[in-house]
């Protein structure tokens, strides 16, 4: 078997478990270091994204025993959906500077992971790197651990920790991290329950319901809109401006609508229709905890002057305007996917 110096095994470690810590020592058996790339680290904090990537680092380190933690480095990547070539650059840049500290020359580099379905499409794109695939340790399943841990009664809860295939570091570190965040596991909870609570709708059903919602990305003098969500799910997360299509209306009444509903913003309709710069589809599958959701978003380019007042409605607890410069440090305080729309349709209308 061949052997390499680096091992790189991207994940995105919600919770680490098990499964994860056995392809890591798999992985160090191939090569003589490990690079743990994580995964969203930008998201906002949700039932899929439950800790972010300073948390989730602590628990790959409180898992390691002492003998593996040496060789083991951990880095972090954000998502880029639509534009997956900026994800792939993004995972080559972090190999790259890993590569730079170690200053080692001719470095064998191979990329370890597990093909289960169509998640793991991302094992092709690394073509400059050998692959080895690794066996994942009883199919584990991240979403059912965190299903178990957000559904469990709070008097039972340490029982069922105790059940999951996590690793002793990691029961422990969240142990400690609820202690220490209980507003933050509360509203996690909460939002768990709202979710369960709204797909129960739709269980009986023979096919899944396909949601059609519409955005709006207004653009105004270097600013753009956002409001505040005020109920489940993203409950206090930015998000643009919009809402689910009525049956009786075309998409793009449905995104005037919504706009003005959330927003209050003091534009005529007529300015606002003669101000659409970009439209576009967005489609990831998981891109909504509430199920298979499609969004058509719109982007509307103000003329320059003073920006129209505002007032949230509707749903929106306010409405902000803020500038572009703000935008990259909110990303972990968007709702969904609204920031990678956003970059996509300012990348359309530039």
């Amino acid at each position: 078997m061949r052997h390499f110096d680096l091992a790189v095994y991207i994940g995105r470690f919600q919770p680490l478990h098990d499964g994860h810590l056995a392809c890591f020592r798999q992985a160090l058996d191939l090569a003589s270091r490990l690079i743990v790339l994580v995964g969203s680290i930008n998201r906002p904090r949700d039932i899929r994204d439950l800790f972010n990537y300073g948390e989730r680092r602590a628990m790959i380190v409180s898992a390691l025993p002492d003998a593996l933690r040496e060789r083991v480095l951990i880095e972090g990547v954000a998502d880029r959906l639509y534009r997956l070539s900026s994800w792939v650059t993004g995972v080559q840049i972090a190999v790259q500077g890993i590569l730079g500290t170690l200053a080692e020359a001719d470095t064998s580099i191979t990329l370890v992971g597990h093909r289960k379905d169509h998640t793991s499409d991302y094992l092709d794109l690394f073509p400059q790197w050998d692959f080895s695939p690794v066996e994942e340790v009883h199919m584990l399943s991240a979403a059912e651990i965190r299903d178990a841990l957000l559904g469990a009664p709070e008097a039972d809860f340490d029982d069922t920790l105790a059940m999951q295939p996590l690793p002793n570091g990691v029961k422990a570190y969240l142990r400690s991290w609820i202690a220490a965040e209980p507003d933050a596991w509360s509203a996690l909870r909460s939002e768990w329950a709202f979710i369960r609570r709204y797909r129960s709708q739709f269980a009986d059903l023979a096919y899944p319901p396909i949601f059609q919602t519409v955005d709006a990305l207004v653009l105004q003098a270097g600013h753009i809109l956002l409001v505040e969500r005020g109920g489940h799910p993203g409950r206090g997360l930015l998000a643009l401006p919009g809402g689910f299509l009525d049956a009786h209306e075309t998409i793009e009444d449905a995104v005037i609508r919504e706009l003005r509903e959330e927003t209050r913003i003091e534009v005529p309709e007529s300015v606002l229709r003669g101000s659409v710069r970009a439209r576009a589809r967005y489609d990831d599958p998981l891109r909504s905890l509430r199920g298979r959701t499609i969004t058509d978003a719109f982007l509307f380019e103000l003329c320059p002057g003073p920006l129209p007042r505002i007032k949230g409605g509707s749903d929106a607890r306010k409405a902000q305007w803020f500038s572009l410069a703000e935008l990259q440090s909110l990303e972990s305080s968007i709702f969904e996917d609204h920031f990678h729309i956003i970059q996509d349709l300012l990348g359309r209308a530039s």
